[in-house]
């Protein structure tokens, strides 16, 4: 017998013998060729009966369907049922088993990256990641030799370590782009950083066909803290992502399509060392091998991990694409704010937590941490604010980041308290340096556990430098408020364990760094509360004088401790200010609660000055005003950038206390006023209360609006106005907006071209005028006369700024021997041309009894 191939249908024929035979069939013959004809019809019909039948049901519904080459390669008794797949491929093109597992990688990363965790300690709250995904900073190391010299301080003394160059990327993107040739890409930072959010956003964009991913054909995220028993990456594939693929067809897969896969790991820090050292199964693919390219050389790996293992990656493989993720910069951490509330449409919420950030230098670096944003966002959202208590935060804080990383059955709080005291140990004798504060450790100051521990839940950073010859392994806290809290841990609890030494750390403090201390201070105060080391602390602290402006912020940092502490009845204990600042909402509460804890009022203060720029500032002040003895004069300085309309708002939240000036600094929005009511007239009584100061800057909105409502309430309150940056017919527009403002006494150009134009300043040089600044206007000598007309003799004014300008010697004592039938104090020229000498000497023959540079 011998097969002949028929397109894909397989038909036997008989071998015919060599005898010849007549011409022409016989009636058998032909009875046989009509039989054959026959079968053949029946098996077409069968066959498009198939066919027509498998078309109708699909192949994802449960019913009859036909086995793919994957089926029939991983279950041989499948091959009876793939003859007819393949009998039937002439109609239906065969789905391969590269289809078929790219299809599942799609539908997989579809349903698990799709979203991200919105809640560290609840994997059931997520976000869509098209929404909330925010770019971290990344930077990536130069090629070459390219280095930096730095300065770190250690306990042996100073050293110069060596810092690789680096070049910003724009995106995520960028690591794929920009690092064209390199198949091996290393991404490094600290814990809480947005590592691992960022891979699965890398992930999730293999679903895109217009992504940059598209150009693979097979995406692989593993997680390599999930590998507990093998270091083999296809048994990890096929444990999280693809269960129903053999290990055998998942290699010859990948082996196939070697130049266009791409792996993904995520968290080489997390993997146990024994197994990532451990041998590879045979007919696998070892993690380590991957790493240092001894296997799957034309592969993509992007690996993700703390730094403390970046040496091991590459010291296998020294040719790694190096990016580092610094975390978010400040404006990301705005955006990430608003998306996380405006998904609740709590959008005032996003808006007071963005203020309470921007005003709290603290918090402005902390966000830089990715994970401590969102802790904040959610305890935003839980009270509507954040504990007045810092220590209560950082508790917060601390419980959570232990929570997330402590082993299963482990006792949480033992292993906190363990490594809160192993840590600040080592931290409290970098903060109390003799030499200078320490911020960087070598890896010999810790206990080799609490080291192990501090990494292994993101306190720590441990990481490889070198400094000449010598090799050092370094080590850093998360954050400097996370190594003063774990001081101020250790710090607090010596006072019961070592009496001595609590007291020989507390003279360590002295006036020279009392406020580099601050944090260290609130926070011991607040971890020891209700015990005696409370007032010790206070006690000690107040007395570190050194000057009378040095007292006022002595004095607010005591009441800041008192407020760590609880402690009410030391309140009466703390020295009584006659005179004193609040320049932040923090000191502001410490403030209300020393108020609050006093027994007997506090009579003896003259004088309360207030730094406010939020509705949060302006209600505590209201709770401070009625505290304060009636004898008191409050000063309130008012920051504002917001709508006109909101400014108002503000306005009118300042307490109407008769002892109560208010001098506000309004910085025109640069977004358009969306209010279609005029605000009203300014109430009576803050006419008499406020002086307001009108910024204009080069991107401040300045329309109709503005200009009509400043026409209507402005003029009863402006004293002062600032123009930046704009044409000289803004300057008309605001001189006509201010006609008749009786009030305006300080005038500001500054980089707007008057030259051939001072005229149009005319409108703002009322006789009520004291000091006029035209700094930068491109004014030479031909501006002279209209600048004397501005100013006729017996004007008022006492201040002169034409600093910036073109005058020569000549045009300056023209100009001055104007100015002396004027009553003016000061001029400003700052003049540093070839006359300077000249200029310098018709000035003081011109304006003798005024203070001139």
């Amino acid at each position: 017998m011998e097969m002949a191939e028929l397109g894909s249908v397989n038909v036997t024929t008989a071998a015919t013998p060599t005898t010849t035979k007549p011409p022409g069939l016989s009636i058998g013959e032909i009875t046989a060729i009509a039989g054959t004809l026959i079968a053949a019809l029946a098996l077409l019909a069968t066959v498009l009966g198939m066919y027509l039948s498998h078309r109708k049901t699909g192949q994802g519904n449960g019913q009859q369907r036909l086995p793919t080459e994957e089926e029939i390669e991983l279950n041989p008794s499948n091959a009876d049922t793939g003859t007819r797949h393949k009998v039937c491929c002439c109609f239906s093109r065969v789905v391969t088993v590269l289809e078929r597992c790219q299809q599942q990688l799609i539908q997989y990363y579809k349903d698990t990256t799709s979203t991200i965790p919105a809640h560290p300690l609840d994997p059931s709250r997520t976000v869509a990641i098209d929404q909330f995904f925010s770019e971290v900073e990344l930077t990536r190391k130069l090629e070459g030799n390219e280095m930096t010299q730095e300065p770190i301080h250690l306990q042996k003394g100073t050293r110069n370590v060596d810092k690789c160059k680096t070049k910003r990327l724009d995106s995520w993107v960028d690591m794929f782009q920009d690092v064209a040739g390199k198949l091996r890409i290393l991404l490094s930072g600290w814990a809480g950083f947005g590592k691992s959010t960022l891979l699965l956003r890398v992930a999730n964009a293999s679903t895109d066909p217009n992504s940059v991913m598209a150009k693979f054909k097979l995406v692989f995220l593993v997680k390599l803290r999930e590998m507990k028993h093998t270091n083999c990456v296809l048994e990890a594939i096929r444990d999280q992502i693809l269960p129903n693929f053999k290990k055998a067809v998942l290699k010859k897969l990948i082996d196939d399509n070697e130049a266009e896969t791409a792996f993904i790991l995520d968290g080489l820090d997390e993997i146990p060392l024994d197994v990532l050292n451990s041998p590879t199964p045979e007919g696998g693919y070892g993690v380590k091998d991957i790493l240092h390219n001894k296997v799957l050389r034309h592969s993509t790996v992007l690996v993700s991990t703390r730094p403390h293992m970046v040496d091991f990656a590459v010291k296998g493989f020294t040719h790694f694409a190096r990016v580092e993720t610094l975390g978010f910069r400040l404006e990301t951490a705005r955006k990430y704010i608003t998306s996380y509330f405006a998904k609740n449409e709590a959008d005032n919420h996003g808006k007071s937590l963005i203020s309470h950030v921007t005003s709290n230098p603290l918090l402005q670096t902390l966000v830089q941490i990715p994970i401590i944003v969102l802790f904040l966002c959610i305890v935003w959202e839980n009270m509507s604010k954040l504990p007045e208590k810092l220590t209560a935060l950082y508790t917060e804080f601390v419980e959570v980041l232990v929570s997330r990383r402590c082993n299963e059955g482990e006792d949480k709080v033992g292993l906190m308290n363990k490594v809160l005291r192993g840590l600040g140990r080592v931290a409290l004798d970098g903060l109390l340096d003799p030499k200078g504060e320490r911020l960087v450790f070598s890896s010999e100051e810790f206990d080799e556990k609490d080291l192990k521990d501090g990494c292994r839940l993101g306190f720590l950073q441990q990481e490889s430098l070198t400094s000449g010859l010598k090799k050092l392994k370094v080590v850093t806290f998360l954050h400097k408020s996370f190594q003063e809290f774990c001081a101020a841990y250790y710090f607090a609890n010596l006072h019961h364990t070592d009496e001595d030494k609590f007291h020989e750390s507390l003279k360590q403090i002295n006036p020279d760094n009392v406020f580099a201390m601050k944090y260290l201070l609130q926070f011991a105060c607040g971890i020891s509360s209700g015990s005696p080391a409370t007032g010790l602390i206070l006690q000690y602290v107040q007395k570190q004088h050194a000057g009378m402006w040095h007292n006022k912020d002595l004095q607010n940092l005591v009441r800041l401790l008192l407020l760590e502490s609880g402690s009410d009845e030391m309140a009466d204990k703390l020295d009584r200010p006659t005179d004193t600042d609040c320049d932040s909402q923090e000191e502001l509460l410490a403030m209300r609660n020393y108020l609050q804890c006093l027994r007997q009022p506090l009579v003896e203060l003259e004088e309360f000055t207030v730094h406010c720029r939020s509705h949060e500032e302006l209600a505590l002040l209201s709770d401070i005003d009625k505290l304060l003895h009636d004898d008191t004069k409050t000063k309130i300085v008012l920051n504002i950038t917001s709508s006109w309309h909101e400014c108002l708002k503000l306005l009118r939240e300042i307490p109407s206390s008769g002892n109560t000036r208010a001098t506000v600094s309004y910085t025109m929005s640069e977004k358009a006023n969306e209010e279609s009511q005029r605000p009203s007239e300014m109430d009576e009584r803050l006419c008499d209360q406020i002086k307001l100061e009108l910024e204009i800057d080069e991107i401040s909105h300045f329309d109709e609006y503005d200009l009509g409502s400043l026409s209507r309430v402005g003029k009863q309150i402006i004293e002062a106005v600032s123009l930046r940056g704009r044409p000289y017919d803004d300057v008309i527009r605001l001189g006509n907006a201010l006609d008749g403002f009786d009030r305006l006494n300080d005038v500001r150009l500054c980089k707007t071209n008057l030259h051939g134009h001072l005229g149009v300043v005319a409108p703002l040089v009322l006789p009520s005028l004291k000091s006029l600044s035209l700094r930068s206007c491109g004014l030479n000598d031909d501006d002279v006369p209209d600048l004397i007309s501005l100013l006729p003799v017996g004007h008022g004014l006492q201040s002169l700024n034409v600093d910036g300008n073109a005058f020569s010697a000549d045009g300056v004592d023209t100009l001055t021997t104007h100015l002396k039938n004027l009553p003016l104090e000061l001029l400003l020229l700052f003049y540093i041309g070839d006359d300077a000498e000249r200029v310098e000497q018709v000035v003081e023959r011109n304006l003798p009894h005024v203070t001139f540079s």
